[in-house]
């Protein structure tokens, strides 16, 4: 028999024993849980397209040699891989830090598929006395519409693949235009993403398009910006579709990472914190079994 006398190693048993745990509970019960309806059916939001700015229009003064600062507020480690030349590096949090920002006009930039908190610190920063403003759609938008991007090829690659977690924050704009493109779409996959349109993927690349472009043409008629998320279960059919969309005008959408299959994980572990009682959500925090306390 062995003894364990390190703190630090029964630490990483509690933890590991807690999350693993909570995965087999989200992997056994996640057809018979209930969704909370504000996680899948929230009040729907608008976008301020106020606060945006197109590519063109950026491009437009570089050209016309306007002063303008690009301020790419992803992580880090993301701007190391791949960014705008001549952009530069500043924490969403930060730049109200940053006085000398407020000389000049300036865009703030995130992949493109996140805005949520773009809207609310570029309001904030305007009141502050910041010419802010959000590019839209993002690197991607960028890069679709030819712009340069210096970094790692292999990383911008996935610059279109959205996270679940990043869908759970945005899903409230009513902006965003679904698109279920599986062969069939499961009655529980319109329960957790209650406004997903089928336009299942077809051989016809014609009659596909054509159904693509009726929806996106709607969508526009109500809304001056619009982002586009393409889904199926587990994520099958992605390339395809792109290689398609690459054919076509609009090129402009994201996909699903990992699919509603991805997405739906996500909902039920977000369930399970929301509705376990008030001791089991520190289960993790304190372990009764040892005498250590664990983070």
């Amino acid at each position: 028999m062995y003894t364990i006398n390190k703190p630090g190693a029964v630490l990483l048993i509690c933890l590991f024993i807690g999350l693993h745990g909570l995965t087999l509970s989200a992997s056994q019960h996640s057809e018979d849980l209930t969704i909370p309806p504000e996680f899948a059916s929230p009040p729907l939001k608008k976008r301020n397209p106020a606060l945006a700015i197109s590519v063109e229009s950026v491009v437009q003064r570089s050209r016309e040699k306007q002063e303008i600062i690009l301020v790419d507020v992803r992580k880090g480690s993301e701007f190391e891989k791949f960014r705008i030349p001549g952009s530069i590096h500043i924490p969403l949090f930060a730049v109200k830090t940053k006085p000398f920002l407020k000389r000049k006009p300036l865009v703030l930039i995130n992949e493109g598929y996140s805005n949520n908190q773009l809207e609310q610190e570029c309001i904030r920063l305007r009141e502050s006395g910041f010419k802010a403003w959000i590019l839209d759609g993002g690197l991607y938008y960028w890069r679709q519409k030819g712009m340069p991007l210096t970094g790692d090829a292999f990383a911008m690659q996935g610059l279109n693949r959205m996270p679940s977690r990043e869908l759970f924050k945005e899903k409230d704009y009513e902006n965003w235009l679904m698109i279920d493109v599986s062969p069939s779409t499961r009655p529980r996959s319109r329960s957790l993403i209650p406004r997903l349109i089928s336009v299942p993927f077809r051989r016809n690349e014609k009659e596909f398009i054509a159904a693509l472009n009726k929806l996106i043409g709607q969508h526009k008629a109500h809304y001056r910006l619009i982002s586009v998320l393409i889904c199926s279960e587990k994520g099958e059919q992605y390339h395809k579709v792109e290689k398609i969309l690459q054919k076509t005008a609009f090129g402009n959408a994201f996909f699903l990472r990992g699919g509603i299959e991805a997405y739906e994980k996500l909902l039920v572990q977000q369930a399970m914190i929301k509705q376990a009682p008030h001791s089991s959500k520190k289960a993790l925090k304190k372990c009764t079994s040892c005498p250590y306390q664990c983070p």
